[in-house]
């Protein structure tokens, strides 16, 4: 099966094709990305606003297309924060379905962690060890935790790079004022995770936060696959990295790297989460990854395909 697999998220929307053989692994063959930021006010709103909604509507266009031009038997679409929060979700829904030709999901937040976890431990060289995965998204972060490929515990908390910027920080860059709330407020929310007793062999870093993050400390402006996928990066330079971070307008930051485009204003909170959650976790480095939903999202619909 060749999936067209597309993950809306709060900041931006991205899209893997994808091959599936019959030992579910994936053979991925492009990836999309975009950032139309449809969650944009979300939280303070509760709507979708038209812009972004128009925005979404001409990326999904697109991906429609491409999904087209690359053969795909299939094409799924899973939407997660900003869209399930949206109390015009259902209007959003039935546009895309009209005007893309698109059927779009609405994923609960532990089931995006729970696939988040899926999509994480696929890429890992060895997916027999104990994983504690972390996905920072615009509107939502996703904690999961399991040994091999099945979660066993996971949490959806309302923390994102997005929601967090726009409640907090006021200022470019942000206050130490500001900082130091949106710290309080993170590590308050992050208590709903049992960290204290899951003790993990790794932490996997999910999306574009993390990897953005790597590239950073690596020192690259380009973004190459190769370079974020299952690289390891300590506590100490993710603490050294968010230091610079923090006296950086996001003008500066979009210079640091490519991958900081159409980020550049919400990293630094998604930075902070990061941070907290090592902090929290208590574990000296991390492992990132840009195998995100997209591909748990696919592994999953494989699986129900399978099962019929």
């Amino acid at each position: 099966m060749r999936y067209a697999s597309i993950d809306i998220g709060t900041n931006t929307i991205l899209m893997l094709i994808g091959d599936v053989d019959g030992e579910m692994r994936i053979n991925p063959l492009k990836d999309f990305y975009s950032v139309p930021r449809i969650g944009k006010s979300v939280s303070t709103t509760g709507r979708l606003d038209d812009d972004s909604v128009a925005r979404a509507l001409d990326v999904l266009t697109r991906y429609k297309a491409s999904a087209e031009e690359y053969h795909a038997d299939l094409v799924i679409a899973s939407a997660t924060s900003a869209v399930r929060d949206a109390k015009n979700r259902n209007i959003f829904i039935a546009r895309v379905k009209e005007e893309c030709g698109i059927d779009v999901e609405i994923i609960e937040g532990e089931t995006e962690a729970r696939l988040g976890f899926l999509g994480a431990v696929s890429g890992a060289p060895d997916i027999f060890g104990t994983s504690l995965v972390v996905d920072i998204g615009g509107g939502s972060t996703e904690l999961s935790y399991g040994t091999g490929a099945a979660p066993e515990s996971f949490v959806s908390v309302n923390i994102g790079a997005v929601r967090i910027t726009e409640r907090f920080f006021h200022h470019n860059p942000p206050l130490p004022g500001e900082l130091e709330e949106a710290g309080k407020f993170v590590s308050e929310a992050l208590r709903s995770f049992p960290f204290d007793r899951l003790k993990a062999d790794r932490v996997i870093a999910v999306a574009g936060t993390a990897t953005t993050l790597a590239l950073i400390e690596q020192g690259t402006y380009e973004f190459d696959p190769r370079l974020v996928n299952n690289y390891e990066m300590s506590a100490k330079s993710l603490f050294s990295v968010f230091e610079v971070l923090m006296t950086k307008s996001p003008k500066e930051i979009r210079k640091m790297t490519n991958a900081a485009e159409g980020r550049e204003d919400v990293l630094l909170a998604g930075a902070l989460i990061l941070k907290k959650v090592i902090q929290t976790a208590g574990s000296a480095s991390f492992i990132t990854t840009d195998r995100g939903l997209r591909y748990g999202y696919l592994l999953y619909k494989q699986m129900q395909l399978s099962a019929k």
